[in-house]
């Protein structure tokens, strides 16, 4: 995985369902197809009905201009007046430069598209062109008659080409229907084209006998897939996106514009270790940033998948290591944002879980900087369940939580939260022996089950089971360096059982 520029978005807007199905799963299937071509920076899809709609899609872009392609077979109403509203619903609208292509049912290369596949099908069911006649079955609406002229503009084309004897078109929502224009026709056999991009039910209500055709033992019905499912489409998509690029003007205001306006500071959880376990959207700021202010703890997978133009800058804190103090990392953050630089704050775990993601979000709120925040994957959860432990589990730990060992007043005490069934201790392995002597003070048996971790879900993951007065030493013996998480209750004797749970796991000792 590598990070790229992100100049171009070419955007699939399509009807879509409501429900999803397979009108849906086949503009998806086009977007991965346009994808495979590596013509664009991004590929997105947006439906009517469905998620992504198009009201949003247009700000979830990380590029600077955006072309869209109404994958639809009509330039009527839909098209004309439905789509433009709609985009016009985005926060960029006005700043992004976008184009908004011709539906992909009105290219040029259509006629050539279906009249090919009308003489694959003939060929294949053996069929001869003088006895064969063609149905065109486009969608249509009697609200807004434009919707019907791409239809009929084609059975035109294929009437010109000779593409088959005889060529009707018929409607689903408009005159004539599927059911009328079929019986204008009289050769024996018919081959039924689904002027549709997803089909969907309207494509199984074409088979004879389910609803909009007849059964006629006399005559040959073939109902061929919709013409959104053939391969050629992608190769429409990509010629009209290439031709309909906003123009280098609309683009050049848009970067003026840009770095006129303050940029992001992105919050972002990096997660527990594995860099495959950071959130969709957190990848996705990561790889749009033009500035990454990371610590030690984000690995270095995670910053492969940058671009190669961006600042990165390694605050690096950790037992003895502040290069950075945090008021200097507000500044910095807040300096580049108001640079019109997207800045993304790449912490592990979770920015808000003993990450002071909340001091930078004040900073950058008290200095008019926008701020997100992309939750992720805390250790304190994801660090136990990785070595086999629950924090919770019935008839064992009802409750949980999760402390440090220190705070900025120095030491915490951990008194108050002797009696809860199971602690997670984060950023302790220094302060193990000292934390366990005084919980231990305060009440907890010393032979309660404590596990610590080590790297938690990365190659370098170690385990070390013991009892709560035995914890700190075994940890030592065995030489578990920090990041620690430690797991003090009865689940943590779970861990024992947790050998081979997660390909990373590595159960180091069992202690007394």
């Amino acid at each position: 995985m590598s990070g790229r520029s992100g100049n171009r978005a070419l955007v699939l807007a399509a009807h879509g369902s409501a429900r999803g199905g397979p009108a849906n799963a086949q503009i998806r299937r086009l977007a991965q197809a346009v994808r495979a071509r590596r013509v664009f920076d991004e590929v997105a899809v947006a439906f009517h009905l469905g998620e992504p709609g198009f009201a949003g899609v247009l700000d979830e872009l990380s590029s600077e201009s955006a072309i869209v392609v109404p994958v639809m077979t009509s330039a009527g109403h839909f098209t004309r007046t439905v789509l433009p509203a709609a985009l016009a619903g985005n926060r960029c609208w006005g700043t992004l430069p976008v184009a908004v292509a011709s539906p992909v049912g009105t290219h040029t290369g259509i006629p050539a598209l279906v009249a090919r596949r009308i003489g694959e099908l003939l060929k294949v069911h053996r069929l001869e062109r003088s006895d064969t006649a063609v149905l065109l079955v486009g969608h249509g609406t009697r609200r807004h008659p434009a919707s019907r002229h791409s239809t009929l503009a084609l059975a035109d084309a294929l009437r010109a080409r000779g593409a088959a004897d005889q060529v009707a078109s018929g409607f689903l929502d408009d005159d004539p229907g599927v059911a009328e224009a079929y019986g204008s026709l009289t050769r024996s056999a018919v081959l039924v084209i689904p002027f549709l991009i997803g089909g969907g039910d309207h494509t199984l209500e074409l088979e004879p006998g389910r609803g909009l055709l007849p059964v006629e033992p006399e005559r040959s019905v073939t109902v061929d897939r919709p013409v959104g499912a053939a391969p050629e489409l992608v190769d429409l998509i990509v010629d009209l996106g290439r031709r309909h690029a906003p123009s280098p003007a609309m683009v050049r205001r848009r970067a003026s514009a840009r770095r006129a306006s303050p940029g992001t500071v992105h919050l972002v959880g990096a997660g527990p270790g594995d860099p495959k376990l950071i959130t969709v959207r957190g990848l996705e700021r990561l790889r749009r940033a033009d500035v990454v202010v990371h610590d030690r703890l984000s690995g270095p997978e995670l910053l492969a998948e940058v671009r190669p133009q961006v600042e990165l800058v390694d605050v690096g804190k950790g037992p003895g290591l502040a290069p950075l103090a945090q008021e200097e990392i507000n500044r910095l953050m807040v300096e580049r944002a108001r640079r019109g630089l997207d800045v993304v704050r790449l912490k592990g775990g979770d920015p808000f879980v003993f990450g002071r993601g909340s001091e930078e979000m004040a900073a950058c709120r008290a200095a008019g900087v926008p701020c997100e925040v992309i939750p992720g994957i805390s250790s304190a959860i994801a660090g136990p369940a990785a070595a086999g432990i629950p924090v919770t589990a019935r008839g064992v730990a009802r409750a949980f939580a999760v402390v440090t060992a220190r705070h900025a007043g120095g030491e915490t005490d951990p008194a108050p939260y002797a009696a809860i069934d199971t602690l997670v201790l984060l950023m302790g392995r220094g302060g193990l022996a000292r934390f366990a002597e005084r919980l231990i003070a305060a009440g907890r048996h010393p032979d309660t089950p404590a596990a610590c971790i080590q790297s938690a879900t990365t190659p370098a993951q170690r385990v070390t089971v013991a009892t709560l007065a035995t914890i700190a030493a075994a940890a030592e013996r065995d030489g578990l360096e920090s990041p620690v998480v430690t797991v003090i209750g009865e689940v943590a004797a779970q861990a024992a059982a947790g050998d081979g749970f997660a390909p990373w796991l590595e159960l180091v000792a069992l202690g007394a």
